[in-house]
């Protein structure tokens, strides 16, 4: 089993969420807001807030979803430019349902 954790603008969220829903056996997701930067080549007006509004989405996973939810993740979430996001992929040793 595998935890992925993407990092996306969320602008991307409604059109990604409806194309992981059609995965057969789609586990679920869950999304928080979040803040954050990336590399930055240049100083801007942005210096003193560098955070941008994104979305972070967590996703456990069997290991034979893992590649198909990536996918989908990096057709829907990419738009081109700089800052589009990134996508983690960790083990998960232990789960427990509450």
């Amino acid at each position: 089993m595998k935890l992925i954790t993407a990092v996306v603008r969320p602008f991307v969220i409604d059109r990604l969420v409806v194309e992981l829903e059609d995965i057969e056996n789609f586990p679920g997701l869950t999304i928080v807001d979040s803040e954050g930067f990336g590399q930055r080549l240049k100083m801007s007006a942005d210096a003193l807030n560098p955070f941008k509004p994104n979305k972070r989405i967590e996703i456990a996973a069997s290991d034979e979803l893992v590649e198909q939810i990536i996918a989908v993740i990096q057709e829907q979430a990419h738009t081109g430019k700089k800052g589009d996001g990134i996508i983690l992929v960790s083990p998960i040793e232990q789960s427990f349902v509450i």
